[in-house]
């Protein structure tokens, strides 16, 4: 009886072995406490490492936040050193610029040295006169003010050129006495449509629409009066001279059979001569187109020939080298040298 009970116990404890071993809880068994349930232990262990995480990351970021600020330093002061300067040099002094401010002041400087040849372009000037003549200068902008010397730089038209305000703006327009065209520059003229220049320089109707010294018809030809012949372009009608006034250019033959002086030319005891407008002077000598030869100690100056002196003398005349005689309504300024309006 005894056998056969311990045969039945040890034969339950066979298959309960079994079973354990086929369900795999035998191994992994370990003890806990009781009430304690494993899915909130593992929820409570994943926030306890993102708590020491964001810890971690914060002391790291306080550590090195100096180091960043120094690696933003490094990196700027790099790209500086890779870009050029603005201006190295001044135009006017030649001295090196190195702080920030004198650079901007030298960037300004080359501004207004741009502009003034987009001046030129536009046909102004600039000169030096005495402060307390500026009102005196009409159409004229301040530039620069020298208070030490009082005197003032202003821009103006040049020699040649008349000052217009068109639309609130000053235009410099070359002067020449032109009629049926446009002055392109100081006395000389460019003729407009329909119009053409005649051995005077003048500009007349081209034939439809006249025909000077003949008769224009309506299919366009023109027929010259008598004494007069259809020039090269067959626009106007040129005077006939049967026997020529030869080949000197300072010749025309202006009316039929009479020969005259170019224009530009004055008829001398000498045959025709050169007219230079304005006169040479005394120390010059006027040649063909307009121009002047200057003799020894004389310069060429607003188109005269003066004595080559020290002196500016503008609105005068230079009788030496160191001595003006300024012009009606003028006085001597011995700052600027120059002759100034009363």
């Amino acid at each position: 009886m005894l056998h056969e009970c311990n045969s039945g116990y040890l034969l339950v404890l066979v298959l309960a072995l079994l079973y354990f071993s086929a369900s795999g809880n035998l191994g992994n068994w370990e003890p806990r406490e009781y009430g304690t349930p494993t899915r909130y232990d593992f929820a409570n262990q994943q926030q306890q490492q993102r708590q020491q995480q964001y810890e971690q990351r914060g002391r790291y970021g306080a550590q090195n936040r100096p180091y960043q600020q120094q690696q933003q330093q490094q990196q700027q002061q790099q790209q500086q050193q890779r870009q050029p300067p603005l201006y190295n040099r001044v135009a006017s002094g030649g001295m090196n610029y190195e702080s920030t401010e004198e650079l901007v002041v030298d960037r300004k400087y080359r501004r207004r040295e741009h502009e003034t040849i987009s001046n030129r372009e536009q046909h102004k000037c600039r000169i030096w006169i005495p402060t307390e003549t500026v009102g005196k200068y009409e159409h004229a902008s301040v530039i620069q003010t020298d208070q030490a010397n009082q005197l003032t730089s202003i821009e103006l038209c040049c020699t040649g050129y008349s000052a217009t305000r068109l639309r609130g703006v000053t235009v410099c327009r070359p002067i020449c006495g032109c009629v049926n065209g446009g002055c392109s520059k100081p006395g000389e003229c460019d003729c407009y449509e329909g119009f053409v220049k005649n051995d005077n320089g003048d500009c007349v109707f081209a034939c439809p629409l006249g025909c000077q010294n003949g008769r224009c018809y309506l299919d366009g030809s023109c027929e010259c009066d008598p004494g007069y012949k259809l020039d090269e372009t067959r626009s106007f009608c040129r005077p006939i001279c049967s026997g020529g006034c030869g080949n000197n250019v300072r010749h025309n033959c202006t009316e039929p059979e009479v020969c005259s002086c170019a224009k530009g030319y004055q008829l001398t005891d000498e045959g025709c001569q050169p007219v230079c407008d304005p006169d040479c002077g005394i120390g010059g000598l006027c040649r063909d187109n307009n121009e002047c030869d200057c003799g020894p100690g004389y310069v060429l100056k607003d188109g005269v020939c003066q004595f080559d002196c020290y002196q500016k003398c503008n609105n005068g005349v230079c009788v030496s080298r160191n001595r003006c005689i300024c012009d009606p309504g003028f006085t001597y300024h011995e700052r600027s040298t120059m002759c100034v309006p009363l």
